[in-house]
């Protein structure tokens, strides 16, 4: 039987997945101790023509065991278009990956699912997608790219709708059964977001320079009267540049952050302006042994006036926050096993995370994989502190088409 000429222009495939989880350790505020339970098809689609570069789709249809729920995630769906031989144009729903961080994000201003993260649902469930337009330039020398996304999403944080987290109406735990509710800006021209990326390679070193305007991706305003969190307005800016060093990969990135709400710090209900570096390195240390190392620093200004303005009871933060960052990924049996460390500390707010992970791929199709989240710190306010009675374990069974 004749195959049709456009056949091999079509891909197909995806995975089906059970995932489980428990929370291991009391947590009072949480009326459930499953923390993932949920059966989960993707299914991924994509068609290259004469008149479309490229169409791409991928989808998941998901039952969700804990929040006794079924829902479609629409993950991609985009158009690539190449009018121009120096523009390419992606059209629609898209995850866009930017900077040179390794779980840590300066530049990349896009949203995240730090909740899927905290659960044990894989890697990729971390990076959320937008809608929007990236239109992409290769005028010369240099590479543009220019993101336009006129729907604001905000990532997925813990809101104590599933993981516990800190209150800071009540300045503890959220409570059994209540949720931090949030504002979200409206979707109008004037809140389109933008995001701009200059790049060039100089040899065997990447550079680049950021721009962005629109708002922060986590809710980090808060509106007394109205008792919700909403996402204050940001601009940012900032560099980042990766090359060999040592042997191995360094790297480093910078990014100012232009509180617009509160550019005088004086509003301690609003995230201060900041400066933000990121130091990396990277290195296979013996064969299938690789380690990366990151040093992140956060320097929140006009700490004084933040500070004089704070209402009496409100936990203080630091003018300096410090964060240490660990991954170590050793690959056995014909790289089929895969043993996996992520560890932060953060010396300054005295609270870590640690996710070791072991992955197996028993054939071509199927794979496992299980692994742990355990938080810690001496503070409820602190990024992984408010997280402390949420250690978990979780174990997935995947099989792939």
């Amino acid at each position: 039987m004749a195959v049709p000429a456009f056949a091999s222009d079509l891909s197909f495939h995806g995975f089906i997945e059970s995932a489980g989880g428990l929370r291991v350790v009391d947590n009072p505020s949480q009326p459930k101790d499953a923390t993932l339970g949920e059966g989960r098809l993707q299914l991924e689609f994509s068609y290259t023509g004469k008149t479309v570069n490229r169409f791409f789709l991928k989808a998941d249809l998901i039952g969700d065991g804990v929040e006794e729920e079924g829902r479609i995630d629409l993950r991609e769906a985009y158009l690539d278009l190449s009018p121009f031989t120096i523009l390419d144009v992606q059209v629609g729903r898209q995850i866009i990956t930017w900077g040179t961080g390794d779980l840590i994000f300066i530049n990349d201003l896009f949203p995240k699912d730090f909740v899927s993260f905290y659960i044990g649902r894989s890697y990729e469930y971390l990076k959320a997608p937008s809608d929007g337009v990236k239109l992409s330039l290769f005028p010369g020398p240099f590479s543009l790219d220019l993101a336009i996304l006129p729907h604001f999403t905000p990532s997925e944080v813990p809101t104590g709708k599933r993981l516990s987290t800190f209150d800071p109406f009540t300045n503890q735990i959220t409570a059994r059964g209540q949720r931090l509710s949030t504002r979200e800006p409206a979707t109008k021209w004037e809140n389109t977001e933008l995001a701009l990326r200059l790049y060039r390679t100089f040899g065997s070193y990447e550079a680049a320079l950021y721009g962005f305007q629109g708002f922060f991706k986590e809710p980090v305003g808060i509106d007394p009267t109205k008792r919700a969190l909403f996402f204050p307005k940001l601009s940012a800016y900032g560099a980042s540049l990766r090359g060999p060093l040592l042997e191995g990969i360094g790297s480093f990135e910078f990014g100012y952050y232009d509180s617009r709400e509160d550019r005088s710090g004086k509003d301690p209900f609003i995230e201060n302006s900041s400066l933000r570096y990121l130091v990396g390195y990277e290195r296979e240390l013996w064969t299938d042994l690789t380690i990366r190392a990151q040093y992140y620093l956060e320097h929140m200004l006009d700490f004084s006036a933040y500070r004089a303005s704070l209402p009496a009871g409100a936990p203080k933060r630091d003018e300096l926050r410090h964060l240490l960052f660990l991954r170590l990924t050793q690959l056995l049996r014909y790289q089929t096993v895969e043993l996996s460390l992520v560890a932060f500390y953060s010396p300054s707010d005295e609270d870590g995370y640690l996710n070791p992970q072991a992955s197996y791929k028993i054939t071509d199709q199927w794979s496992i994989a299980m692994g742990a989240n355990v938080f810690w710190g001496r503070k409820d306010s602190t990024s992984f502190g408010q997280l402390d009675n949420n250690d978990n374990l979780y174990l997935r069974l995947r099989y792939s088409f």
